[in-house]
């Protein structure tokens, strides 16, 4: 099933991320975080693509297990760096015969050895895509407070309609712990005239090393009473408080009229099962 036809057809959607092992044939962790979230039923679950370009065939894989073994709507992540034409057409047709029906099409992030060949931006990938394989239904990755490479937030949205131009009918924001900015961000999407549908990500903050990480990572802005969440709480307090705070966000976004929450689960099933189980009146 394509994404955009389970938003058309549900009034609130709540989706998952997974990562793939760095190495092939070490499938046990994210199979068994499958496992948790199939119970669950998420409307759909991504499946990310390794860092720098590398992982693709463990990225096909665990697509075949959440489509053949849980017979969940999967959306395969494929990124532009170090991408060219010949390697992009394997892994289509890879994924085509594995029953992927979903792409998530990003630039990806940049390593020191990152090149880029064929394909620069996540939207020279969506344009080719759409061109070479339509059968294939395309999303894109956009960024609440903006693009830590985008001179501001409106350029960034700029260059999100190149994305949708280029084939792109859904959108996946990166985490974000302030629903303010989300609503700024969605406001200025109208101001554009976009009105591609977008699912918000969230992902539960559990212990003070994601914390370090997750900012530095992603740039995102931590509110004043979230922060308050992270410095009074340690430990198993802070994994409580962790997901207390994703559940509220979720409502609260729920409550202004956001169309689907994207969790970034980091394989943690336990997780997941806690915050689905505690928004399940959302998806009634």
């Amino acid at each position: 099933m394509i994404v955009s036809d389970i938003f058309r057809a549900k009034r609130f959607v709540m989706s998952a991320e997974v990562f793939p092992p760095k190495r092939n044939g070490m499938l046990e962790g994210v199979i068994r975080a499958l496992k948790d979230i199939k119970g669950l039923s998420p409307d759909f679950v991504s499946i990310t693509y390794g860092a720098n370009g590398n992982g693709g065939d463990t990225t096909a894989d665990v697509a075949s297990v959440a489509i053949d073994a849980f017979e969940m709507t999967t959306v395969a992540h494929m990124t532009a760096v170090n991408m060219t034409v010949a390697k992009l057409e394997e892994k289509l047709e890879q994924l085509a015969r594995k029953g992927v029906e979903n792409i998530l099409t990003l630039r990806g992030d940049i390593a020191s050895d990152s090149a880029f060949y064929d394909f620069r931006f996540a939207s020279d990938l969506a344009a080719y895509i759409k061109r070479r394989y339509p059968q294939f239904h395309l999303i894109g990755a956009c960024y609440p407070e903006g693009h830590y490479q985008a001179p501001s937030l409106e350029a960034d949205v700029d260059n999100l309609r190149r994305k949708i131009d280029a084939g792109v009918e859904h959108l996946i924001t990166q985490l974000f712990f302030d629903n303010s900015c989300f609503y700024r961000f969605r406001e200025l999407l109208a101001r554009k005239g976009i009105d591609t549908p977008v699912s918000a990500g969230i992902m539960p903050i559990t212990n003070a090393l994601q914390v370090s990480r997750t900012v530095a990572m992603s740039g995102a802005h931590i509110p004043p009473d979230f922060a308050k969440v992270i410095a009074n709480n340690d430990g198993p307090q802070l994994y409580r408080a962790g997901i207390d705070y994703a559940v509220e966000q979720i409502r609260d976004l729920h409550a202004n009229g956001v169309r689907g929450v994207h969790l970034y689960t980091m394989n943690k099933g336990e997780i997941a099962q806690e915050v689905f189980a505690r928004c399940k009146d959302l998806r009634a």
